[in-house]
């Protein structure tokens, strides 16, 4: 798919800095940096000893069998359908857990390509090896742990060793101790690392707390608060398994991590380079890191500032699943298949790396050195057999000729020509876009930054280079003729990612992508469509099983286009993804005006959705009305009698997406002159269908009917969905925008929002309400508790869209136009008392540029891309109504629009 992009100058002047910058090495995933082309990915750490850059490639997923809805689903589903509307909810959800769905078939993950280590080798500088811990004792397993246990002093002689599991809903105590020799080759061990443990741990140093870690699923990097010294050490840790199989650490390393003079670190969101630089015996030695797009490549360039001083090694590595070995003169390969542990093969992949330097190089089957150098580049190509135009039949290309070939053709270009390449291509989308909100804070890192500012101090800055970071990481996860942003984009170091790292399309992937119209990124948008199109033949087989015409997709798919009524009814049973997913190909033809788009894909998969709507939704015996069930509101529950039940009839979810699909539809076929009998089906069901229903209390209900929440302050706001993205509730039917506002501000009374994506979605909500002041709220508390030292999202764990959906909130608190016109500033914050924006977009076509200052709107410019008439709107009052040509730039001044009030 080819899709049509009305682009403007490219070349916007950045007023403000786009830089994330670091005093430090990443001493873990979360603090490296990430660059990306759309297919390759990889992760700066920084490193001045050794450096660490941890690649993917986007199409590297393991596979295996995939779940399978029961044939006689349907016919379960009418069943208990009929029980819900007797009032026998409990039975009618017992019998579709039994008989409609299938069991999860886990894990079957996206995975990273490898790591690419660069050993520096500087001659005076001395430190000490890494040094791997074992012998690892075990003590009482306990309810709670004894703090004697950590002291150097107590006796665990009678400790069992060896066995590093620990049972469910349990601590566990382990215990090692280690000699630091009086004459250490070196500075001392200053730093330990850890593979993930399961659940969360407390950590000890000769009885001092040392940390803690949290996440399951992750490595950890701990400092000690001063260098070991020469003697005995005793190394504790209580370990806690919250439920599943669980235990301590396979592998703990410790670190020596002694810092150079003049260090810093970088990205530079405008050019998407990775700078590192630092000094050593009087040497500077700079690293720069890009993924380029036009050649295909990940490129690491090493320079010297003193002729000769630059002596490095290098390799490329995976943890299992691959193997590496030479390649040539100056290349290294690293070949092998996804999986987990043999298991679920996947696709197979190939990588080379290769070094250009004007030094020595030697080489051995895994290694290659470089001596007496000034300057060296190391490019990777990478690829797999994964057939994006059906990945049932993996491509038949060799690997390795192809990847060879990329590479030879890379190397034919100087280090300045492929950085000018990579760089000019990524300011082509980055640059269309430029905002200010006022200074940073001065002199100050990221972290530094992101401290004062969860302590209360402003800085606008930082909150405008997240937007921008926003747009940043969808161009390097999501390109014309690339996999589609995943939960972590494209940049995930784990053989068994959270969640798979896999499309969750009940919110996640649909938040990846409310940046792309609006944030002047349309082209970005093709992999959402692609894999929303691959997945028809599947859903088409899901609507069969369920009796219905047209296509269903459920909550969860990933690179093999499967769906499935499988795993828990709390999540599975949803069939809605699919009409959701539609409301982003109408909106890519209301910001672009794409004629061709709408007609050949966005009115087929409209209509799809419909097929299926009308066949899937049912009268309510009650009301006459039309309604869709059961299903659940995504993954929320309710209480009747004082037991959970997750399936309803009527979730309001559910009958807003209908309503959204229903008048996509209407538009798209009023627009390209099309009629017929479904049209007339349609027009009917849109108006029978059941609307939202405002409770006694002034909310808007969940689920058919008012029942006790479970939950109150659940992560999920799924009954906001015609607020936000979609169109259903307006200032125009003011019952229904301030029940939205009761509910809202209910679920946050009770804790909503815990997670990164969810009160990014908050930001939004309180956009479209016209509050300024609580989207920005929300805005500080997404940076100040969900996200990491890379300004990476933490749901927790790192999961991307909360990045995504926090640079869309931030798009939509300076310009919207859902509701048929376009309002200039329509939730300023007064935080954001002057600034300027220029080249969001608007629907209908337009290019947008706003100036304000002392919290009023000044000037505007806006440009129509395809003509038409342009209604704009500030602080509730029309400023314009006129009919544009092509190119033709409207002109408007705040200097006759009358004052009101400021936004909350």
């Amino acid at each position: 798919m080819t899709l049509a992009v009305l682009a403007v100058v490219v070349a916007l002047p950045t007023s403000q800095s786009l830089i994330l910058d670091y005093s430090a090495p990443a001493a873990r995933w979360e603090e490296a940096l990430p660059v990306g082309n759309g297919r390759l990915g990889a992760m700066v750490f920084g490193g001045v000893d050794r450096e660490r850059i941890q690649l993917n490639e986007d199409t590297l997923w393991a596979q295996g069998p995939v779940p399978v809805t029961p044939e006689r689903a349907g016919e379960v589903i009418r069943q208990a359908r009929q029980m819900f509307f007797e009032g026998r909810g409990r039975e009618a959800q017992d019998l579709i857990h039994k008989e409609a769905m299938t069991p999860a078939i886990e894990p079957r993950s996206y995975q990273p390509l490898g790591d690419l280590l660069i050993d520096m080798k500087f001659p005076h500088r001395r430190v000490a090896e890494p040094l791997a811990l074992g012998n690892w004792k075990k003590g009482p397993v306990a309810a709670t742990p004894d703090p004697a246990w950590a002291r150097p002093e107590f006796d665990d002689s009678g400790w069992e060793p060896g066995d590093l599991s620990v049972p469910e809903r349990s601590w566990a105590a382990f215990r090692t101790d280690f000699v630091v020799p009086e004459k250490l080759q070196g500075s001392s061990w200053n730093a330990i690392e850890l593979s993930p443990i399961d659940d969360a741990s407390i950590l000890f140093l000769d009885g001092e707390r040392l940390g803690e870690t949290k996440q399951w699923n992750q490595a950890h990097r701990l400092r000690f608060p001063r260098p070991l010294t020469p003697g005995k050490h005793v190394l504790a840790a209580f370990v806690r398994n919250d439920g599943g199989p669980g235990g301590f650490a396979e592998r703990v390393r410790l670190l020596c991590e002694t810092p150079a003079e003049g260090y810093t670190r970088m990205l530079d969101l405008d050019s998407a380079v990775a700078t590192t630089k630092f000094e050593v015996d009087g040497v500077t030695y700079t690293r720069e890191v890009i993924a380029s797009a036009p050649d295909q490549v990940a490129a690491l360039r090493i320079t010297a500032s003193k002729p000769g001083a630059l002596d490095f090694d290098f390799v490329l590595q995976r943890q299992e699943g691959a193997k590496g070995m030479a390649a040539g003169k100056g290349r290294l390969k690293l070949l092998g298949a996804a999986g987990h542990g043999g298991d679920k093969q996947g696709v197979v992949f190939h990588a080379i790396a290769s070094c250009r330097a004007d030094g020595h190089l030697t080489q051995s089957e895994e290694r290659i050195e470089i001596r007496g150098a000034t300057s060296a580049t190391v490019l990777v190509a990478a690829s797999t057999n994964y057939n994006r135009s059906n990945p049932h039949a993996p491509l038949g290309d060799n690997l390795s000729v192809k990847n060879a070939s990329t590479l030879d053709r890379a190397e034919l270009r100087t280090w300045e020509e492929l950085k000018s390449r990579s760089v000019q291509d990524h300011r082509r989308l980055f640059r269309r876009v430029d905002l200010n909100l006022g200074q940073a804070l001065a002199g100050r890192t990221i972290p530094d930054r992101l401290e004062a500012y969860r302590k209360g101090a402003e800085d606008p800055a930082l909150e405008a280079l997240y937007f921008q970071y926003g747009r940043y990481l969808l161009i390097g996860s999501s390109r014309p003729g690339t996999m589609p942003a995943n939960l972590q984009g494209i940049w995930n170091e784990h053989l068994e990612a959270p969640w798979n790292s896999d499309y969750h399309i009940n919110i996640n992937l649909q938040m990846n992508y409310w940046l792309a119209e609006v944030a002047n990124l349309s082209e970005l948008h093709e992999p959402f469509f692609w894999l929303n199109e691959g997945l028809m033949p599947a859903g088409r087989e899901e609507a069969r099983k369920l009796g219905c015409r047209g296509i269903a997709y459920y909550h969860v798919t990933d690179a093999w286009l499967w769906t499935a009524l499988y795993g828990h009814p709390q999540w599975g049973m949803w069939p809605m993804g699919a009409a959701w997913n539609s409301q982003h190909f109408m909106e890519h033809y209301r910001f672009t005006g794409d004629r061709w788009f709408l007609r050949e894909h966005a009115l087929p998969f409209l209509q799809a959705n419909c097929e299926f709507l009308l066949d899937w939704l049912v009268e309510d015996p009650k009301t006459g009305r039309l309604v869709s069930g059961p299903t659940t509101s995504p993954e929320n529950t309710y209480l009747v009698e004082g037991k959970p039940l997750y399936l309803s009839m009527g979730v309001t979810m559910d009958q807003m997406i209908a309503w959204d699909v229903f008048q996509n539809y209407l538009e798209a076929v009023a627009t390209l002159g099309v009629s017929g009998p479904l049209v007339d089906r349609v027009r009917k069901a849109l108006a029978n269908l059941k609307l939202p229903e405002i409770g006694a209390d002034g909310r808007i209900l969940e689920w058919g009917e008012a029942y006790q929440e479970a939950e109150p302050g659940h992560r999920h706001m799924s009954h906001l969905f015609g607020l936000h993205p979609g169109r259903q509730i307006t200032r125009a039917n003011r019952q229904l925008f301030e029940a939205a506002r009761k509910t809202l501000e209910d679920r946050l009374s009770h804790g909503g929002g815990h997670t990164g994506w969810s009160r990014a979605w908050i930001v939004s909500f309180f956009a479209r309400l016209k509050d300024g002041g609580q989207a920005q709220d929300h805005l500080r508390q997404l940076l100040s508790k969900s996200t990491l030292p890379n300004l990476l999202d933490d749901h927790p764990p790192f999961q991307i869209d909360g990045n995504f959906g926090g640079a869309a909130g931030i798009a939509e608190m300076l310009v919207q136009s859902h509701d048929g016109k376009i309002e200039l500033l329509p939730a300023l914050p007064s935080a954001w008392p002057q600034g300027l924006v220029r080249g969001l977009r608007a629907r209908g076509g337009f290019e947008v540029e706003i100036a304000w200052a002392n919290g009023r709107f000044e000037s505007a410019r806006i440009l129509s891309l395809r003509g038409g008439e342009c209604k704009v709107e500030y602080q509730g009052k029309p400023l314009a109504v006129k009919r544009l040509k092509p190119g033709e730039t409207l002109r408007l001044s705040g200097e006759s629009t009358p004052p009101s009030p400021r936004s909350r």
